[in-house]
């Protein structure tokens, strides 16, 4: 509903002027109505929400008869006029010494803008006041009039129209402030007003603010914020909305304020607001095909109730900020650290596992990460995690093998107050709820007991869990990466671990293939650790062959282990006696690798080279000293390219082969190939 505005005036030309103004200002939050002496109107006036006494009107406001004919406790604005630039602007063009008349309604209005002038810097005109009941008319042939010619005296050769005074802005800031309009304040309209005024030396915006009421600051203060803000008092009308719920509710303010919320926001939940005692209700309402989160809050001051609020915010708004604030409270480790570029090798294994990750990484499904101790699982978990969607998410791991079965409870999934002896107090969000729009990866999960494994199914089912303790379903959205360095399926055919959780947690199986399945990075990941760990070493060729040539039991983490031991040796130069204690021990050759058949009459390197070579000869295909050095490790058999090297050197020596380059490679001579096929015979001593 919109307010009401009545001018009163002496003149109506002058209220008709003012009424302009305030419809450009206020039209579409106010009515203005005009009321002036000279057409006797004010005798018929009627109750407004606010009175404008303009400057014509001076002396009947001061004498108390036009504030005979307004209602009682009536608000009144006295009006404050001033000139605007442009008039300053022409009233400056006149030289030095100018003598004029300024000629206004009334002696006091004369002499008021005459001061007015001198008070805005207009010194190179002396003026002269002139009023319709003055007894001599000046001597002088230049009058000001600002905005009403037909005062000036007879006889006056040039009259210059300066226009009528505008309202200054202390006055509109008054207006705008008794009629609940605060906000027109930090308008662009307002802005654009302000600026054609004439001023000095103070501030517009200090004169604004100091007019502001404790109420008024309050509401500019709502304004400011994202959230949407509706009030209501005692009887339930509607005392105050803020830009954000006007624009979530797509309402307009002068349709809502002073109105009863059950007729214009009937679908806001105030019911009961003022029952006491009652606490906050939260709902969630569609508006538009917006989903707003909605709670109202209760006002009160001991036993009287005052009103309530609600308050309201789009859903997904309010999810995110409560992720962000999620994610402020976890320290730096739970936040994902590694991408697929920090997952190092060359080999065709860890290519193909590289690629099938990536792939993996765009959709939301569950993935199951197989592969032995120290392949680096969560290295992939993390990697698949900073390439999905869910990037900007938290991302939390936790061993379940590393924690008893009712501790892991308890962190995957809180406990509230009081829950057990030792609870915090006030509960504790678990892993799932901490990792909501992120990722959560369990690690080794074929420890899960039976129990648990039930629980955490039926969170994968109903994206919900329940703290321990409590019976509050609490929703989540999280994405589950889980590991395992057993066969878990053969678990599932022993009955230790649940077939149904199997196939949930199984969508996308995949296999991190172990170090001696990728044995073509092992130097690649040594000199990788030496820079991570700032290793100044070099490794002689033997090293580097017992390194190609040891199982890695332990695959990546030993390896890195390896590196650091070589580290502290402190050496520059590595031999073969300065490798770790399990070189020594152990036969590092894996179990099942089959030795080369017999080739007698040559060395073990020799015989190796030669059967890679003789299987190529019938293909008539050639092989570089890097594609014997992967063809060699792929038969089981670790040899340096320094060695295929020398291997190559003396074999072409006896004529055995041919060394090319490029693309031919080298190839074996056909009496190399005898030599060969008589050797795998066994016809060579």
């Amino acid at each position: 509903m919109k307010k009401t505005i009545g001018i009163i005036s002496q003149r109506s030309g002058m209220a008709d002027f003012y009424k302009k103004q305030l419809l450009e200002l206020f039209g579409d939050v106010a009515e203005i109505s005009v009321y002036n002496v000279e057409d006797q109107t004010i005798r018929s006036l009627r109750e407004c929400d606010l009175y404008l006494s303009t400057s014509t009107s001076y002396d009947l406001m001061r004498n108390g008869w036009a504030r005979s004919y307004l209602p009682s406790g009536s608000k009144v604005v006295q009006s404050r006029i001033t000139f605007t630039k442009a008039s300053l602007e022409l009233l400056r063009t006149y030289p030095d010494g100018t003598r004029a008349m300024l000629v206004n309604q009334n002696q006091h209005m004369a002499l008021e803008s005459i001061a007015q002038l001198y008070h805005l810097g207009v010194s190179n005109i002396e003026f002269l006041p002139c009023y319709p009941e003055i007894d001599a008319v000046p001597d002088v042939k230049l009058a000001f009039v600002p905005g009403e010619p037909e005062l000036v005296p007879e006889g006056v050769s040039h009259v210059v129209d300066l226009g009528c005074r505008s309202l200054t802005a202390n006055t509109i800031s008054e207006i705008a402030l008794k009629i609940g309009n605060s906000f027109f304040l930090e308008s662009a309209k307002f802005a654009r007003y302000t600026a054609t005024l004439a001023t000095v030396d103070y501030s517009l915006q200090e004169i604004s603010y100091n007019n502001l009421t404790m109420e008024n600051k309050l509401e500019i203060i709502l304004n400011s914020l994202e959230a949407g803000i509706v009030c209501i008092d005692e009887k339930d009308v509607v005392t105050l909305i803020n830009r954000a719920a006007r624009k979530l509710l797509c309402v307009s303010r002068s349709a809502i304020l002073g109105q009863p919320v059950s007729q214009v926001l009937p679908f806001l939940p105030f019911d009961g607001a003022y029952e006491e005692g009652a606490s906050a209700k939260s709902k969630l309402l569609s508006i538009r095909g917006v989903n707003l989160g909605v709670t109202v809050t209760q006002l009160r001051i001991q036993d009287q109730y005052l009103g309530a609020f609600a308050t309201l915010q789009r859903f997904e708004v309010a999810e995110s900020r409560q992720t962000s604030l999620r994610l402020q409270m976890m320290p730096h480790s739970h936040k994902a650290r590694y991408t697929f570029e920090d997952i190092l090798g060359k080999s065709p294994a860890i290519c193909r596992a590289r690629e099938i990750a990536q792939r993996m990484a765009d959709n939301d499904a569950y993935v199951m990460i197989e592969g032995e101790s120290g392949t680096g699982k969560e290295l992939f978990a993390q990697a698949i995690h900073s390439a999905s969607p869910r990037k900007d998410g938290p991302f939390l791991a936790v061993n379940c093998a590393a924690l008893t079965e009712s501790l892991l409870e308890s962190e995957l999934f809180g406990y509230a107050d009081g829950a057990f002896t030792g609870a915090k107090k006030g509960g504790k969000a678990g892993l799932f709820e901490c990792a909501h729009g992120g990722t959560l990866f369990l690690d080794e999960i074929e420890t899960m007991s039976p129990a648990l494994q039930a629980k955490l199914l039926r969170v994968l089912q109903e994206r919900e869990i329940i703290r321990v303790g409590s019976s509050d379903p609490i929703p989540v959205n999280v994405r589950v990466l889980s590991s395992t360095n057993e066969d878990l399926f053969a678990r599932v055919q022993g009955g230790s671990f649940r077939r149904d959780l199997y196939y949930r947690l199984n969508v996308i199986p995949l296999h991190i293939p172990t170090l001696w399945e990728r044995r073509e990075d092992i130097l690649l990941l040594c000199e990788h650790f030496q820079q991570e760990l700032g290793a100044d070493f070099t490794l002689t060729e033997p090293v580097r062959a017992a390194l190609l040539q040891h199982h890695w039991q332990g695959n990546v983490r030993e390896l890195r282990n390896c590196v650091e031991y070589l580290q502290y040796m402190n050496h520059q130069l590595i031999v073969c006696e300065d490798l770790p204690e399990q070189f020594h021990l152990q036969d590092t050759a894996p179990q099942g690798q089959p030795e080369v058949p017999g080739l007698d009459g040559f060395l073990p390197q020799e015989a190796r080279v030669l059967q890679v070579l003789g299987e190529l000869y019938l293909e008539r295909r050639g092989i570089g000293r890097q594609g014997l050095v992967r063809a060699c490790l792929a038969r089981g058999y670790a040899i340096s390219e320094h060695e295929v090297r020398l291997v190559l050197n003396s074999l072409q020596e006896k004529g055995y082969l041919r060394i090319g380059r490029g693309r031919g490679g080298t190839q074996l001579t056909e009496s190399g190939f005898l030599r060969y096929r008589e050797a795998v015979n066994g016809t060579l001593v």
